[in-house]
């Protein structure tokens, strides 16, 4: 108990206040931080080990952090950070809620960083016809998860709306059911969500997200795959999945908002 009360003095002084970027040990520790960082649902999951979709949705469990609306008054471009992954991968379900998540909630206030987010990851696809055919690395559900996704970011393209809504999605499980769930509490229609899904207009975006997943150089290898601002290194890769908020804020040429003083750093002796 001890280390504990010593362990959270020390990254509530090291870290700043966006402690919810700390992750799941951290988010999931008692139920009053779960519901801080908007999580609840996710840490009785986690807990019980039963699929989150037979848990009962409430939206309050839903922080209210994430209708945070941008406005860019800085002095420089926005840095770009681009995901590439697909909606069943474990690894980037992490990111999406250790990092991409969090970091969005820090700084989109400022305007400093923008985020493209393609959902294909390592698929493959063929031609049928008119159409195409998708073939995912975790089976058919995930190749539903990426059209739901696609579909909510033609329509949605506002990251205050799209990006909450992925993140909700991402950590319940990419299904219609969840799908209606988190579209609710972005303010968004689901049906016209799942009418692109079941469509030829969710088929085109997805053969669109291949095309941009394909072109990509240096070829990806594996996903998450980040690149910032078009470029992508192991340096860039580390970067991002570990820290990305520390990552942004060092590629932000301009003036620093108040986001970027709070970021992760070391504590040494002395200071």
């Amino acid at each position: 108990m001890k280390f504990l009360i010593f362990f959270l003095g020390f990254v509530s002084l090291c870290y700043g206040e966006n402690k919810c970027m700390f992750g799941p040990s951290y988010w999931c520790q008692d139920a009053t931080t779960a519901k801080e960082c908007g999580v609840s649902l996710f840490c009785k999951a986690m807990k019980t080990g039963k699929s989150t979709e037979k848990i009962q949705f409430h939206p309050k469990d839903i922080s209210e952090k994430t209708t945070i609306k941008t406005k860019n008054t800085n002095d420089a471009a926005p840095v770009k950070v681009s995901f590439y992954y697909e909606s069943l991968c474990p690894g980037c379900r992490g990111v999406w809620q250790q990092q991409l998540f969090p970091t969005y909630q820090a700084l989109a206030s400022s305007g400093i960083v923008e985020f493209e987010i393609v959902p294909y990851g390592n698929a493959q696809e063929r031609q049928s016809g008119n159409k195409w055919q998708f073939y995912c690395q975790h089976g058919q559900a995930e190749c539903y998860g990426n059209l739901i996704e696609s579909c909510a970011l033609h329509y949605y393209p506002e990251a205050s709306q799209h990006i909450p809504f992925l993140h909700c999605l991402e950590y319940y499980g990419p299904t219609a059911t969840n799908g209606k769930y988190c579209a609710s509490l972005s303010n968004m229609t689901y049906s016209t969500i799942d009418t692109c899904v079941n469509g030829d207009l969710g088929n085109s975006l997805e053969h669109q997200m291949a095309l941009k997943t394909e072109a990509l150089n240096p070829p990806h290898q594996y996903v998450p795959w980040l690149n910032l601002n078009g470029q992508h290194t192991q340096a860039i890769q580390n970067g991002l999945s570990s820290n990305m908020l520390e990552t942004v804020c060092n590629a932000y040429t301009g003036t620093k908002p108040a986001a970027c003083s709070r970021m992760n750093r070391a504590c040494y002796k002395g200071q």
